[in-house]
């Protein structure tokens, strides 16, 4: 599965649109002069993307807190699975400390095909989300694997032509002990007198 983001801007200010219909970033409070971007709205709707997420049925968070065991994200020797349930509950609930990691969210919404939070991000960061075809990941695919082969069969070419001429190449003539060494100089054979 795989999806494809397209960058939008409001066309007034520039900046991208936010959620919700929400006034523009000018019209968020301040605090010592500076206009704050992240309010109390902000965090309730990244708090019910979270949830939306990873609030799921008894069966399918036993399923999610395997898989974070399995892909050793979590950590079975140090973490009992009734600690695991609570730390997973614990992530849901804004006024503990525990929190999902990046990856661990990522690989969650890969796995369990949950994507919420997402597309919450990308609508707040002023992108539009639309799913790639099916054929078009096919045949970007297919372009990736052909240009590997190419490059394959270039290398193996490069290869067996480097065989090829060390094969038909003479021996290296080797010195034998007792006799004089000799070197080559522009002509093969040697003056008179030694080198």
């Amino acid at each position: 599965m795989a999806w494809v983001v397209v960058r939008t801007l409001n066309a007034t200010t520039g900046w991208p649109p936010p959620i919700f219909g929400a006034a523009p970033a000018v019209a968020c409070p301040t605090f010592r002069g500076h206009t704050m971007l992240i309010d109390a709205h902000w965090n309730q709707r990244g708090m019910d993307a979270i949830r939306a997420t990873f609030d799921v049925d008894a069966a399918t968070k036993r399923q999610i807190i395997e898989f974070l065991f399995a892909e050793g994200f979590w950590n079975k020797e140090t973490l009992s699975w009734d600690a695991a349930v609570a730390r997973y509950n614990d992530c849901l609930n804004p006024l503990k400390p525990a929190f999902f990691k990046i990856a661990e969210a990522w690989a969650v919404m890969l796995r369990f095909e949950r994507h919420e939070l997402f597309f919450a991000m990308a609508r707040d960061l002023g992108f539009e989300i639309r799913r790639i075809p099916t054929e078009e990941r096919r045949q970007a695919l297919l372009e990736r694997i052909a240009i590997a082969t190419e490059s394959y069969t270039v290398a193996v070419a490069a290869s067996n032509a480097e065989l090829a001429r060390l094969a038909t190449e003479p021996a290296a003539q080797r010195h034998t002990p007792g006799q004089p060494v000799r070197f080559s100089l522009e002509s093969d054979t040697p003056p008179p007198g030694g080198f």
